[in-house]
């Protein structure tokens, strides 16, 4: 949950569910911010929005720039920026200073509407009330919606229904439950969050990445590169049970035991010596015991990353350190730089969801139905892996995918299977019918 008030706020991407209250809880940031700016401050409060019958006409939503064209509406992105650039320069420049007048801005019109089009584009199935987001665009009306839920939260009589939950299945056989919220809940927890993020993110470390904006698990990843360069080469690697949102960063930066690396609930520490590294593994325990928790003792210990003596698993990638071969051929000097390409584990998840839709059931379907299901893995999973050191990856995940693409074919030829034919259905025949090819895609940090 976002903490508010006083001291380190550590939680990212929190969403805070809205309860129909008027103002803000006691302790939470800062007095007197009405009078950190005035442009823009009470732009959608003007009004009265009004929820009208299905067939009846679609209420203005207040603050919301004048429609091109009947029944059409039309949002202001750059207010909302505007907006979160003042909340967040206010948190910074005071880091002390209290906000209590936060909540009319989360039911202004254009903050509203913002969420809408973030929730829309998040896509996600519908809530407990089975209302689809296509449902919202083509009949009810999103207009009338963010008008309704407007009133509501204007008045204090809005609240949350109940998440739909769904267990997603783990790699390790076990499954993680999620809630699913209905659409019109999303979009209140999109403008609470449009709202609070930058004066939280004011405060935010900067060893945090997950979760935040302009922030990615690229960069994290990339942290360790290049701290491993500039002398770190020991790792203090840990796992929390579910709990690392708790560990005290301050208190772990105090004790000068090495860089802190975080990418929501997974982190790793990163050190100069194997000395330090396990100080910062005591260091954790003992920050740890004093909340009631426990390191878990198979994902806990020190790796020594100097010549490629261990490697380590991060957010799915693998680190190795891997000795120059171009160095060592032209000027023969031995220099290691630490690399990194999917993890075994990525491999496998990677293999069952391409296996997973290629199986029989896909027999009867055209070939470029099943190629079109699986593109959006191949480009997702691609995209994340592409600045590393991935090459070798990349080709064995293609000469997965053709694999399975070609049983599928022979299948459904069966008896009708000419000689050789097989042997036509190749790479590059399965990229002529579309499919996406992970070879050749690899780039660098700063290209990608």
């Amino acid at each position: 949950m976002v903490k508010a008030g006083g001291g380190q706020r550590e939680s990212e991407g929190a969403v805070v569910p809205l309860i129909g209250v008027h103002d803000n809880a006691p302790g939470g940031k800062g007095p007197h911010f009405d009078h950190a700016f005035d442009e823009g401050k009470r732009k959608g409060m003007a009004g009265t929005a009004r929820s009208s019958s299905p067939g009846g006409p679609r209420p203005a939503v207040a603050g919301l720039v004048p429609p091109p064209a009947p029944g059409m509406w039309r949002a202001d992105p750059v207010n909302v920026r505007r907006l979160q650039r003042k909340l967040w320069t206010a948190a910074r420049q005071s880091p002390e200073r209290r906000f209590h007048a936060l909540y009319d801005r989360i039911h202004r019109g254009d903050v509203l509407w913002e969420a809408w089009e973030r929730v829309r584009r998040n896509r996600g199935a519908a809530g407990v009330d089975k209302v689809t987001l296509a449902f919202v665009q083509e009949e009810y009306g999103v207009a009338r919606l963010l008008a309704e839920l407007q009133a509501d939260l204007r008045e204090g009589t809005y609240r949350p229904a109940p998440a739909r939950r769904v267990d997603i299945p783990k790699p390790d056989g076990s499954k993680r439950p999620l809630g699913i919220p209905p659409v019109r809940d999303r979009v209140a927890q999109q403008a609470a969050k449009l709202v609070l993020e930058p004066v939280f993110e004011a405060d935010f470390l900067p060893c945090s990445f997950g979760f935040r904006p302009k922030r990615s698990a690229t960069q994290a990843v990339e942290r360790l590169r290049v701290a491993f360069i500039e002398g770190c080469q020991f790792v203090a690697e840990f796992d929390i049970r579910n709990f690392f949102g708790e560990i005290s960063h301050r208190e772990l930066a105090a004790r000068g035991v090495g860089e802190l690396v975080r990418y929501a609930d997974d982190g790793v520490v990163l050190c100069r010596s194997a000395a330090q590294a396990q100080a910062a593994l005591d260091a954790v325990e003992d920050i740890l015991g004093g909340l009631g928790l426990r390191l878990h003792p198979d994902k806990t210990r020190t790796v020594d990353l100097r010549e490629g003596r261990d490697g380590l698993d991060f957010l799915g990638c693998h680190f190795h350190a891997r000795m120059s071969g171009r160095l060592w051929e032209q000027k023969r000097i031995v220099r290691y730089y630490l690399h990194r390409w999917p993890s075994q584990r990525a491999m496998n998840r990677l293999r069952e969801k391409i296996r997973d839709r290629t199986g029989r059931n896909r027999v009867g379907q055209d070939i470029r139905v099943v190629i079109a299901d699986i593109n959006p893995i191949l480009r997702g999973w691609g995209n994340y892996f592409r600045t590393g050191n991935a090459a070798r990856k990349f080709g064995e995940a293609d000469d997965y995918v053709v694999f399975r693409l070609r049983r599928l074919m022979i299948k459904k030829r069966g008896r009708n299977l000419r000689g050789g034919q097989a042997a036509t259905w190749t790479e590059d025949w399965f990229n002529g019918h579309g499919l996406h090819r992970l070879r050749g895609t690899i780039r660098y940090p700063r290209a990608a």
